[in-house]
Order: C-alpha cells, then structure tokens, then sequence
C-alpha cells in the first residue's frame, strides 16, 4: 500500500508499505516507469519517510547543477538538511536498509528454497 511521495525533479520516490517492512522506489516522473536499481527496503517508516525526503531533496539539487539555477545554494541547504535527518534517524533505529541487488537477490533466492520444499 503506497503510504507516501515525495518529488524530485525527474524522479518521484515512492514509500509502499509492505509485510516485510516499507519499500522506497523511485518512480520517472516522464514515463511512469520503476528504476529496479533505486529501490530499498526499509524495516521501519520513519527511516523509509526520511529517505524518500533526501533521495527527492538530492535529486532537486543535481538538476539544479545541471541546469545552472540560480537557487541552487537553497536546494544545496535543503539536501544537507535531510541528509542530516535521515541519518540521525537511520542511526538512531539502526535501520540501514537493503538495497535493490541484494534485495532481488534475496527474494530470488527465497523463490528458489521453496522450490526446493516443495519437489
């Protein structure tokens, strides 16, 4: 059940909860489409929240860069400020995440050992 969004630039990230924790995704603001590699699981929402936040914050920043906005020092304060706050709250639940390699990997491999129980 998507729960939150949070807009960058050119990316919306997504927080979808699910029974194993809440899942951030990023999600092309142009075509609709799921990056498969900007994805991670969080074990906890206010982690997977802040995350989304800075993930949003950053991708406004780069496309400020890119574009040579005058703003940009504002959007540079703005990414700094929820980087700060994600960590402080990522440190303080100890909620790392995992990343979308490995998540695939482990959700592959979790398909596989019940093939295994059931043949």
């Amino acid at each position: 059940m998507l729960i939150a969004s949070t807009e960058g630039q050119g990316w919306c990230y997504e927080v979808i909860a699910q029974s194993d924790g809440f899942l951030v995704q990023a999600r092309d603001l142009d075509t609709g489409e799921v990056s498969l590699n900007e994805i991670t699981l969080f074990r906890t929402s206010p982690v997977a929240l802040a995350y989304a936040d800075m993930a949003a914050a950053a991708d406004r920043f780069a496309a400020s860069r890119l574009e040579e906005v005058e703003d940009w020092q504002t959007l540079a304060d703005d990414y700094h400020h929820e980087l700060d706050r994600f960590t402080a709250i990522r440190d303080r639940l100890s909620d790392d995440g995992v990343g979308g390699a490995l998540l695939r990997c482990s959700r592959a491999g979790s398909l596989r050992d019940q093939a295994y129980r059931l043949h």
